[in-house]
């Protein structure tokens, strides 16, 4: 096996091993967004049962704060960001 040959073998291997590392890291980033997707549908829905039950914006808003263990100021920006129509681009 002369130079040209190994370095050209070499270069497929490197250019096989970059491709499962894209795949696998590709992945990871796919199954990331599909968690936050469905932590967002699955809070919806939860803050449309609790407002069917009558509860007031500030109550739904307390109640993130405690399911998601976080301040009432962050509780309210994903109520915000969740919630509102023109931010889902759904009605």
């Amino acid at each position: 096996m002369n130079l040209q040959m190994r370095l050209k073998d070499e270069w497929r291997l490197g250019l096989s091993e970059g491709r499962a590392k894209g795949r696998a890291e590709g992945y990871a980033e796919g199954r990331a967004e599909g968690r936050a997707e469905g932590r967002d549908k699955t809070m919806l829905s939860v803050i449309h049962t609790l407002q069917m039950q009558g509860q007031t914006q500030k109550q739904i808003v307390e109640t993130i704060a405690l399911m998601q263990k976080s301040s009432l100021a962050a509780a309210q920006r994903y109520y915000e960001q969740v919630a509102q129509p023109d931010n889902r681009g759904e009605e």
